[in-house]
């Protein structure tokens, strides 16, 4: 009898597997002879001037493998994954991390909730409007070119750019936005390199959940767990080369620290710190409040006494209190302190303090919250973020141009209703990365050109790397790390 119900446990094991192997659903089932490989998924979008938040959920994403078997699923209904795409224009963010098995693969497919949520700049003075959008269709596929090659020794990585500007439907006449959503998607492989490795992810921040510091990983010094989102953890590593702003290291980081993380998924498939700004502590009364400024109030001398600004992000999570995609009333008093998330980056040659706040500007306000309409906060601490700023080179005045065809600038007239027709004085440098153009020679005045750094607003006459501000302070300066013609692919 015991070798009789052995012999049929093993015929319907074999049934099962094979009716799943013969089967199109795309449940992952694995067999003890299979090995796995790490894979991260990243997000990024293509701009759109008017658009101030777009919010879709992946319910799912699955890698169809080359050969045509059994597609694996890498994100799935039960774990959705909410996105704000609109706020990565020109970054790139962490969706996923998971295990696949090794294969090459030459399709993905997604998945996403029909009704998205849709915030675009309306009015003059422009405000948010949030309407919900849907989406023309809920499954899209894409071809991965070149195949997605995953090992055990080598992982894989695919960044998923959600095109915007041509997905959001607008009015053949007015020009305006609809709430239509045509879901246009390309996907680019990772080509690993050994500075970057699989990817770098700009756009991480959250709240500090848990700090390791040692390692089982000879590489690392330690770690820290990071909720991104509210159901949404990952694991950041640090090495000896990271560098720290805000606390002296690793082991001066804290539960409940909200923090930003300028990282890389290394070749081995980790998470890996380059910069980390450490900003302010949150609790259930105290949160991190992300997006841009919408107005300033000043007193007599110039300084803020009071902004609005559109919640696109907040950590933790308090929108019972202070909805996300709402505006939120924030006082500035005389113990607000001004930093700005630096990254690394040199910003020594302009200041950022409460006379130069300004609409337009990406910022985190901290601090203490209250229920009302609009809720309030009052800051402890405004940081200035890296963002994009997009528009087109002015004719007049001409673009400087040092002998390097780098160093010099332009004057932007910039696309963003925010800024209502003011000029942003864009300056570059030998630093500058250019792309869809070889340096400054290669500007047109009939682009649309996306520059990626930090946006400053300052009240004193000047001029930085040879571009003098085109009007009469107060002005619009930014630095660009990176320039991008958006006409270009």
């Amino acid at each position: 009898m015991r070798k009789l119900l052995t012999g049929l446990t093993a015929v319907i094991a074999a049934a099962i597997f094979i009716s799943s192997c013969g089967s199109s659903s795309s449940t992952n089932v694995s067999t003890p002879t299979q090995t796995f490989g790490q894979f991260a998924l990243m997000g990024t979008d293509a701009p759109i001037c008017s658009v101030a938040s777009f919010k879709v959920t992946i319910t799912g994403a699955e890698l169809t493998p080359q050969d045509g078997g059994v597609p694996y699923s890498v994100i799935s209904s039960s774990d959705p994954v909410e996105v704000d795409f609109a706020s990565l224009m020109g970054f790139n963010t962490l969706l996923d991390m998971s295990s696949v098995p090794e294969g090459t693969y030459s399709q993905v497919t997604f998945t996403f909730m029909p009704e998205a949520q849709l915030t675009v700049f309306e009015g003059n003075p422009p405000v948010p409007t949030t309407m919900n959008a849907t989406l023309t269709q809920t499954t899209v596929k894409a071809t991965i070119n070149p195949a997605l090659v995953v090992t055990a020794d080598t992982p894989g990585g695919l960044t998923l750019d959600f095109r915007l500007f041509q997905s959001i439907q607008t009015d053949p006449i007015t020009g305006q936005v609809t709430d239509t959503v045509d879901p246009v998607i390309h996907v680019f492989p990772a080509v690993i390199t050994s500075a970057d490795g699989l990817g770098v992810i700009d756009e991480l921040d959250g709240v500090v959940e848990t700090v390791n510091t040692s390692s089982s990983n000879t590489n690392f010094t330690g770690s820290f767990t990071l909720q991104v989102r509210p159901t949404q953890t990952f694991q950041v590593n640090v090495t000896s080369d990271t560098k720290f702003d805000g606390v002296s290291d690793l082991a001066a980081m804290t539960q409940g620290l909200y923090v930003e993380v300028d990282a890389i998924v290394d070749q081995d498939g980790n998470i890996v710190a380059r910069n980390v700004v450490a900003e302010s502590v949150t609790d259930a009364t105290t949160a991190a409040f992300v997006g841009p400024v919408l107005s300033v109030t000043t007193d007599t001398n110039g300084n803020a006494t009071q902004l609005t600004i559109f919640v696109r992000h907040e950590h933790p999570d308090v929108s019972a209190t202070v909805p996300l995609l709402s505006t939120l009333a924030v006082t500035v008093t005389s113990e607000t302190g001004f930093r700005i998330a630096k990254h690394g980056t040199d910003t020594s040659f302009l200041a950022f303090d409460s006379s130069a706040v300004a609409r337009g500007q990406e910022v985190v306000v901290h601090g203490p919250f209250a229920a009302g309409t609009p809720p309030t906060a009052t800051a402890k601490m405004i940081v200035l973020r890296p963002q994009p700023a997009l528009g087109n080179v002015l004719a007049i005045p001409s673009p400087v141009i040092g002998s390097d065809g780098k160093t010099g600038g332009y004057y932007m007239a910039p696309c963003n209703p925010l800024f209502q027709n003011q000029i942003v004085n864009v300056v570059t440098s030998s630093d500058t990365i250019f792309t869809g153009l070889t340096d400054l020679n290669g500007l047109d005045n009939t682009s649309l050109y996306m520059n990626r750094g930090f946006l400053f607003f300052t009240n004193e006459s000047g001029s930085l790397n040879g571009l003098p501000w085109i009007t009469p302070p107060p002005a619009y300066v930014f630095p660009a790390q990176q320039v991008r013609n958006v006409n270009l692919p």
